[in-house]
């Protein structure tokens, strides 16, 4: 497909890689929904018709928050390059220019194999993070932006501090920089973005069973809502996380199982190495045994899993606005 390419969360996946919104910044990817005054990148090597491109601007004006996960070029206006020589004018998905903000990095601590978890020191810009899902925009220097889920739940007692689970990348990308970064260096950081999960659509009283599915790093939003009060699992009476990786060594919180069985979730590990299949294999044969008119699900992953996922629960009843993504 020539284009945008269809983000599957804020975690989070584009299709058609599995790698978290970092990975986005290290192929050059961006559409014509987060954009500058300049030109536009299509996402693949063939691009699309100039007049489509100029066509869609002129249309929407401005990004849809639908899609996610790109980043605008770097703007060629040359009165914009007179007036701010080192800026870089970027827009959020609702038109809005991005204000960059220097903070520090307060850790820096292995996950799992390839995966780094940091805690950033946002300040008064947490005060932006009020749902589980929602992410931000993190860049090294001069280096692309990328979109990281925030993996911390809200909270007004963390002094401004939130966590953010980064998978790493080829020398010297976003991901790669931050992987190796040492605590108390600077990063740039836009404000909180997103809407995260609207778990108000599907309350515990109406929805007795919850089911969430994630992927690599797209553990990180769905860690943030269960380690959240949005969740309600403990009034809910069936809350499951199909959790899917390559392997033990490649999966991230994996030491949080108990805790996270104590707030009311039950983690099912879908390891591919393994052969048996993968998140969205594993449920169907196994996970489908549950009232569908009394359940909701909640989903961070790849384009794959979530269409396969999403197949299955509509089979089985569960209505399309209780299937949650975060975007």
């Amino acid at each position: 497909m020539v284009g945008a390419p269809r983000l599957w969360a804020h975690s989070g996946q584009c299709q058609p890689c599995s790698h978290a919104f970092q990975h986005v910044s290290q192929n050059r990817i961006s559409c014509s929904r987060i954009w500058s005054s300049a030109r536009v990148h299509p996402t693949s090597t063939q691009s699309q018709p100039a007049q489509n491109r100029s066509a869609r601007l002129s249309q929407t004006g401005a990004c849809k928050p639908s899609l996610c996960g790109c980043f605008a070029s770097r703007t060629r206006s040359s009165t914009f390059r007179r007036a701010f020589p080192t800026a870089r004018r970027v827009f959020a998905s609702w038109g809005q220019e991005i204000e960059w903000s220097n903070v520090k990095v307060s850790s820096n601590e292995a996950a799992a194999q390839d995966l780094k978890k940091l805690v950033i020191d946002l300040g008064s810009l947490a005060e932006g993070y009020k749902t589980a899902g929602q992410f931000v925009q993190i860049k090294v220097g001069d280096s692309k932006a990328g979109f990281f889920a925030i993996a911390s739940p809200p909270d007004s007692n963390n002094q401004g501090l939130v966590e953010v689970l980064i998978k790493d990348g080829p020398p010297d990308s976003t991901a790669n920089l931050l992987c190796n970064i040492s605590a108390g260096a600077e990063v740039s950081v836009s404000p909180v973005m997103g809407k995260g999960f609207r778990m108000e659509r599907a309350p515990a009283s109406d929805h007795p069973t919850c089911l969430l599915f994630a992927t690599g790093s797209g553990i990180s939003p769905i860690k943030a809502l269960i380690e959240s009060e949005e969740l309600q699992a403990h009034d809910r009476k069936d809350v499951r996380l199909y959790y899917g990786t390559r392997n033990t060594g490649a999966t991230a919180y994996s030491d949080l199982d108990d805790s996270w069985k104590a707030a009311g979730v039950d983690v099912v590990h879908v390891y591919s190495d393994d052969n048996k299949g993968y998140v969205q294999d594993v449920f169907s044969k196994g996970g489908t045994d549950f009232d569908a008119s009394k359940a909701c699900a909640v989903m961070v992953g790849h384009k794959e899993m979530c269409e396969a996922v999403t197949k299955v629960l509509e089979s089985q009843g569960v209505a399309k606005e209780h299937i949650l993504l975060n975007f």
